[in-house]
């Protein structure tokens, strides 16, 4: 292989892929799904692609590549859509697909257009190689991942989820990470996810003169039921997940916190370790059901007390816990009549892929091979992705993304200069190429 090469293809091809501005709202991504359309086709991959307008401007692609047996398909997805970027705060400009000091600069480079574009590169280099697929393969780019899926994947499970029936699902929500869950090279792949429940509080007060305080004030009721509700946190709770990740990272651990990951599915150590677990966002949010305050309105006037007051909370529930029980919870937290509690819709559970089976030993033998020594392990995703659609109807979805990121790299994205190494690229050729083989390929 000549990997310098597609070292250049790879970045140019997704150089040229985050040049669609794609920001959501208002998505408008039908012009980057009909250009995937036709790198699918000029490629030798496949001509069978249709491009779905799922609401206008909303360009939803679903292609297929014959497999020689009458298997279920292995279904590889990526989101065309991208959260909006500030141009004045980033290095090179969000959407013109720099490629400077070994990167592919731009919104979209980490989440998730680099993950189509290995998929693509990926597939040319089999069929160049002359791969008999005895498996189907359905590549699909979906829009409107970052505000829900209503018009993407959720469109696509509702309306053609029977012509599908795929045997795995392969999305985006984890992958390589270096130096951030502890010491050595983990690599995550995400079986299951928390479930949404936003919840809002209204607390109604007495209006008034600012000059004149009183203990009705709406605001200071809001704030008041607020302070109870995220001054004690639910417990921590582990299940085989979560437990399965620890044992994983045990292994990278000095002693004593090895020994106590790889019994933390003991109570007691679990309690003991609790604190430290703690201190982590990342393995905080995989142990409990948390609650983040993100949008606050009250008063219109500086010397107005105001009779109305609200906020709502994002609740990230575990999946064995019911929404039911949680609202509750918060109800009694309150404690307080003067504050409605009104419950917004929220996601259903995700169900839980297998931990094991084809998919990770997959996913195992890649790492392996193409990154020595490097842990793999299951993973609970704290945010939502669009696999969550497919596990909820008892699929098998899994979210890996085939890159290896440090810390610095994680923080980029939604945020400022996002960015992509063009070694990464190659590396993601690589793991998908041999995984694609393991999963689909004859011989």
């Amino acid at each position: 292989m000549d990997w310098d090469a597609i070292r250049d293809d790879a970045a140019k091809t997704l150089s040229r892929y985050v040049q669609f501005d794609t920001t959501n709202p208002p998505g408008n991504e039908k012009p980057a799904a009909e250009w995937l359309a036709e790198q699918l086709a000029a490629r030798g991959i496949t001509r069978d692609v249709t491009v779905y307008e799922t609401a206008p401007g909303r360009g939803l692609l679903l292609a297929r590549i014959a497999g020689r047996e009458r298997l279920k398909p292995l279904l590889i997805n990526h989101h065309i859509d991208v959260v909006p970027a500030d141009p004045a705060q980033w290095t090179y400009p969000p959407f013109s697909g720099a490629i400077a000091d070994g990167f592919v600069w731009g919104r979209g480079t980490l989440d998730t257009k680099s993950l189509g574009i290995v998929f693509l590169l990926a597939l040319e280099l089999l069929v160049k190689e002359g791969a008999v697929f005895r498996r189907p393969i359905l590549f699909t780019a979906v829009p409107d991942e970052e505000t829900g899926g209503e018009h993407g994947m959720r469109w696509l499970v509702e309306n053609r989820l029977e012509a599908l029936d795929p045997e795995w699902v392969w999305d985006e929500g984890s992958g390589g990470v270096r130096g951030v869950l502890g010491e050595g090279v983990l690599f995550g792949v995400a079986v299951a996810e928390k479930h949404a429940q936003p919840l809002r509080l209204v607390a109604e007060g007495e209006p008034g003169h600012g000059s004149m305080p009183h203990n009705n004030n709406a605001n200071v009721i809001l704030l008041q039921a607020l302070q109870r509700v995220l001054a004690r946190p639910r417990p921590l709770r582990l299940d085989m997940v979560t437990a399965a990740m620890f044992r994983a990272i045990a292994e990278r651990q000095p002693f004593p916190l090895s020994v106590l990951l790889r019994h933390i599915d003991n109570p007691l150590v679990l309690r003991l370790a609790g604190r430290r677990l703690s201190s982590n966002r990342l393995l905080n949010a995989m142990l409990r059901d948390t609650i983040s305050l993100t949008m606050l309105h009250g008063g219109y006037r500086v010397n107005v007390i105001p009779e109305r007051a609200e906020a709502t909370i994002d609740c990230r529930l575990l999946p064995e816990t019911e929404a039911e029980e949680f609202v509750a919870w918060v109800r009694q937290r309150i404690a307080d009549e003067r504050v409605k509690l009104e419950v917004v819709e929220g996601a259903p559970p995700s169900g839980v892929a297998p931990l094991g089976g084809p998919f990770m030993e997959a996913a195992r033998r890649a790492v392996a091979e193409h990154v020595p020594g490097a842990a793999v392990f299951p993973l609970l995703v704290t945010g939502g992705t669009d696999g969550r659609y497919f596990r909820q109807r008892g699929y098998a979805a899994y979210g890996f993304g085939p890159t290896l990121l440090d810390a610095s790299d994680i923080s980029r994205v939604h945020g400022i200069d996002e960015r992509i190494s063009l070694d990464n690229l190659v590396l993601g050729v690589k793991i998908v190429r041999d995984m694609l083989r393991d999963l689909t390929v004859v011989g």
